[in-house]
C-alpha cells in the first residue's frame, strides 16, 4: 500500500467520486479508534486510525501544533494518509497548506475546495469528495453527509472499518435533521458539536449579528440540542460519545458534560463520555 495515498491497487478502491468497492481489502484490519487532538474555535483536527491506516479530519491546527499533538496521542504525522475537510472556515483548514507540503492526499467538496482555494500551488493532490460520496484509504471506508452550516458546502463524514465498527463526527451544524440523525445512529463512537449553552450565550457578550448566526438552522447546534438527539443516536453498540466544538465564551467543559450525562442517563446507556478540549488530545475512543 502507498503510505500516502492509501492505494491499494487490486479490490477496488474507490475514488472521490463515490464509487463502491470490495470491502474484503479490509477485512483483516484493525478496529476503528479516534482521537480529538484540539476542539474549538481556536482549531479543530481528530486523527482516526484502523489497522496500519491513519487519517486526518479538518486541519485547523498548525503542521507543528498538529505533529506534537499526535505524538501525545502516540502517532505521528508520518503514518498519515489523508486528509479530509469538512468546510471551509479557517479553524478547520488554517493548517492544510502545511500539511499539502508533506504530499498528503487531501479530500473535500467542491465548495469547500473553491473556499479554501483549493487547488493552489501547495495542493499537489486535492480529491472531490461531494456529499453522498464515499472512498477508501487503506483501511478506513469514509462517507460524507451534508450539513446545514454556513459554509459553501459543509460535510460531517462516518468513518468505518472493515467489520462495520462506525465513528461518526458531527460538528458546525445549526441543527440535526432526521436524514442526518439517521445516518449517525448507532455508530460505536459518536463525536457530535456541543457549542454553547443557550442562556450563555443571549446573555453574554457576542453582538446580536453574531448571536443570531450562532442560534440560526445553519449556525452552530447547542448543548441542549445536541442532548435532546442523543437517545435517538446512542445504541447497544455505542461505546463513546465526545461532546464538541464547545464555546470558550458560551459553554463551560462542565456544562457541556452535565447536559450530555444526563441525556445519556435518561436512555440508560452506560458508555464513555468524554469532552474534547482545544489545547489537548482526548484519549483514544475505539470502536471495539
Amino acid at each position: 500500500m502507498n503510505s500516502k495515498t492509501g492505494k491499494t491497487g487490486k479490490n477496488g478502491e474507490t475514488g472521490a467520486n463515490g464509487m463502491l468497492f470490495d470491502d474484503r481489502a479490509l477485512s483483516e484490519g484493525g478496529a476503528l479508534s479516534v482521537s480529538f487532538l484540539g476542539s474549538g474555535s481556536s482549531g479543530n483536527c481528530a486523527v482516526l486510525r484502523a489497522g496500519r491506516t491513519t487519517v486526518l479530519l479538518d486541519a485547523g491546527l498548525s503542521p507543528r501544533e498538529t505533529a506534537r499533538r499526535l505524538a501525545a496521542a502516540g502517532s505521528s504525522l508520518d503514518d498519515v494518509s489523508a486528509l479530509f475537510l469538512t468546510h471551509e472556515h479557517s479553524d478547520h483548514v488554517r493548517g492544510a497548506p502545511g500539511l499539502a507540503k508533506r504530499g498528503l492526499a487531501l479530500y473535500a467538496t467542491e465548495g469547500t475546495a473553491r473556499g479554501t482555494s483549493l487547488p493552489g500551488p501547495l495542493f499537489a493532490d486535492v480529491r472531490r469528495l461531494p456529499a453522498g460520496g464515499e472512498v477508501r484509504v487503506g483501511e478506513i471506508h469514509v462517507r460524507a453527509f451534508a450539513t446545514p452550516h454556513d459554509g459553501a458546502e459543509s460535510v460531517c463524514y462516518v468513518f468505518s472499518d472493515g467489520a462495520g465498527r462506525r465513528v461518526g463526527v458531527a460538528t458546525d451544524l445549526g441543527h440535526l435533521p432526521p436524514s442526518l440523525l439517521a445516518l449517525l445512529a448507532g455508530c460505536e463512537v459518536l463525536g457530535l458539536e456541543a457549542n454553547h449553552d443557550v442562556e450563555m450565550l443571549r446573555t453574554g457578550p457576542y453582538p446580536p449579528f453574531l448571536k443570531r448566526r450562532i442560534l440560526s438552522d445553519v449556525g452552530h447546534l447547542s448543548n441542549e440540542a445536541a442532548a435532546s438527539c442523543l437517545p435517538r443516536l446512542v445504541a447497544g453498540g455505542t461505546r463513546a460519545v465526545a461532546a464538541l466544538h464547545l464555546s470558550q465564551q458560551n459553554n463551560t467543559p462542565a456544562v457541556a458534560r452535565a447536559s450530555f450525562a444526563a441525556a445519556l442517563a435518561s436512555c440508560g446507556a452506560g458508555l464513555t463520555l468524554e469532552v474534547a478540549l482545544p489545547d489537548r488530545p482526548t484519549p483514544w475512543l475505539a470502536t471495539a
